[in-house]
């Protein structure tokens, strides 16, 4: 071999290790990032396509992880990216369809979840989140259709089977949907995500509920804490089925299991049950402060994804956010108008902030507290003097003489008007309105509630 070949032999090999070292930093990525350590995991994706612009597993991996973090558009922009790249990768187009799923892109899921069948015909995971888009999209016989094509083609697929129930639950084929989910919980593998169980469980226990079958739905609870013993979520909802052991307030593991499992889809399901209370404590708030934009230190009191947090920006000179939900904290980042995010129960986070806010801001939060006392008293002293609370409850429907609350099987607790009175009054707060209103709609009721407006004494 002459000095030119073993030159260029030199360069061949020098290229070859450097295509290794991307690789094995994609794999590190990939495994920090299945870890939940999403800052590492992120370095490096980026440390990856710095030195190389085109490597689609990076673009793509770098994708899903902003999603999660509440950066849906980069997300989309990216593994599109991957895709121009290549093009003939089935999991690309499915993840793309995920992410536009669930940021309410539903005919652009569906194309991507098409495109992936159309390289990969036999894809189950693609024909089952084909099946769930088409359902949300009320193409309910597509989505059977779908569904069913899945499961001839993986007749274990649990998740399948959980989104072919969803699908008859709409068409109130009730004894099918029961049928379905419980083929779902029998199916589950071992390696099905927490997240994924606790959802396939609850959703059979709320079908159970809705037919009125109390004690059927409280033994799929006991059955998931057999599964899992201490399942937060079958512990709150057993609590909630069968009236007893009723908690003063919702666990922080309940909480924060319930809105991170919640968290990826969760403005787009209010959006189908037409929420409305951040609008309706947004509307208080401007009767109270109309001259007061820019002025202010506000607490968002659970505040999700920020839904509540737009709309109270133009008041803010401080917005602050709350919630126990790692995975809604990451979705109101992603938001990009908060001064500060933090993870933390709202009483405790509120007891050591006296005096710092002139406005605290509550959307659906409290309905996660039976006793009021404790959260409502930590308002009052995070309150700067006369500053201004204004809160959701859920109004108890037909309550007994001497209730204040209830825990209901949704899991969610009501209240009394006398009640929430009087707990205000108690922590400090003089009640200047309640209002009553729709909050939203659930199963197509609609969910009445208060809208209470206090001022610190």
């Amino acid at each position: 071999m002459n000095r030119k070949d073993r030159r260029a032999a030199a360069k061949q090999n020098r290229s070859r290790e450097k295509r290794v070292s991307i690789d094995e930093a994609v794999s590190i990525a990939i495994r920090l990032h299945q870890d939940g350590h999403f800052d590492e995991a992120e370095t490096i994706y980026e440390q990856v396509l710095k030195a190389n612009p085109q490597q689609p597993d990076a673009l793509h991996f770098l994708g899903v992880l902003s999603h999660q973090q509440g950066k849906s558009d980069k997300a989309i922009d990216l593994i599109r990216k991957a895709i121009f790249i290549n093009p003939n990768h089935p999991d690309f187009h499915n993840n793309l369809g995920n992410i536009l799923k669930e940021t309410d892109k539903s005919a652009e899921a569906a194309e991507a979840y098409q495109t992936c069948l159309d390289i990969d015909p036999k894809n189950a995971n693609a024909l089952c989140n084909l099946g769930a888009v088409l359902k949300d999209e009320k193409r309910y016989e597509e989505a059977l259709t779908s569904l069913l094509r899945a499961i001839e083609l993986a007749p274990k697929h649990s998740q399948a089977y959980h989104n072919l129930g969803n699908v008859y639950r709409k068409l109130e084929r009730n004894d099918e949907a029961l049928a379905a989910f419980r083929e779902s919980i029998k199916l589950i593998k071992p390696e099905e995500s927490a997240a994924y169980v606790t959802t396939a469980y609850k959703s059979l226990g709320r079908m159970l509920y809705r037919e009125r079958k109390f004690d059927e739905a409280a033994a799929i609870y006991r059955q998931l804490l057999t599964v899992d013993p201490g399942n937060p979520t079958a512990e709150h909802l057993l609590a909630a089925c069968s009236g007893k052991q009723i908690p003063d307030r919702a666990s922080d593991a309940f909480v924060a299991e319930t809105f991170d499992i919640f968290a990826g889809s969760f403005d787009q399901v209010l959006q189908r049950l037409e929420y409305r209370a951040p609008e309706l404590v947004m509307s208080a708030i401007k009767s109270k402060l109309v001259d007061r934009k820019g002025q202010l230190a506000i607490l968002d009191a659970g505040c999700g994804t920020g839904l509540l947090g737009v709309l109270i920006r133009d008041y803010a000179n401080n917005l602050v956010g709350v919630d126990l939900s790692e995975g809604m904290i990451d979705k109101a980042k992603g938001r990009g108008i908060y001064d500060d995010l933090e993870v933390a129960e709202l009483t405790e986070f509120m007891v050591n902030q006296a005096n710092s806010f002139d406005l605290i801001a509550s959307a659906d939060t409290l309905c996660y507290f039976g006793d009021l006392r404790p959260v409502l008293l930590a308002a009052s002293g995070a309150l700067t003097p006369k500053g201004l609370c204004v809160f959701t409850l859920e109004k108890a429907v037909d309550p007994d003489p001497e209730e204040t609350f209830r825990l209901n099987p949704h899991g969610r607790y009501s209240h009394t008007r006398d009640y929430v009175t009087e707990v205000t009054e108690q922590a400090g707060m003089k009640i200047e309105q309640i209002s009553t209103n729709t909050l939203r709609n659930e199963g197509g009721v609609p969910v009445e509630g208060f809208i209470v407006t206090a001022v610190k004494t």
